[in-house]
């Protein structure tokens, strides 16, 4: 995806159309990309169905080495699940364990970037999916 990304850019694709090409699978429900930082906050979204599984993905140079991502229940800003740690390495991650929800729920999603000693450190882009 990084090459066509790239050669998109190269072609005069605009960021927004960059942003598309960048995303997992095509059952991604939601997903939301951001700059620079050592924690992110999503827009609101509603599952389209009864489960999903959570990952993100942190592209490379930053203080931060690792990332993970937590499902947030909209109404009470309670987590409903956090997802293993993954490198930030520049490549998807999606964690394989299935989050039962709600279609009636809207809920957000939270990234958190990590340094070796497990204290925020910022990376300098970043993105959290919902996928069925």
């Amino acid at each position: 995806m990084r090459k066509r990304s790239m050669a998109m850019l190269a072609a005069g694709a605009t960021v927004s159309a960059l942003a598309i090409t960048a995303t997992p699978a095509a059952a991604t429900d939601f997903w939301q990309a951001w700059g620079a930082g050592s924690y992110h906050a999503s827009s609101d979204f509603v599952p389209t169905g009864g489960s999903v599984h959570i990952g993100g993905w942190t592209c490379t140079g930053g203080a931060a080495r690792s990332f993970y991502v937590q499902l947030v229940k909209t109404s009470s800003s309670t987590g409903v699940f956090s997802s293993y740690t993954y490198g930030a390495d520049g490549v998807d991650h999606t964690d394989p364990r299935a989050i039962a929800v709600s279609t009636s729920t809207s809920y957000y999603l939270r990234w958190y970037g990590r340094n070796n000693s497990g204290q925020a450190a910022s990376a300098p882009c970043s993105k959290a999916y919902a996928t069925n």
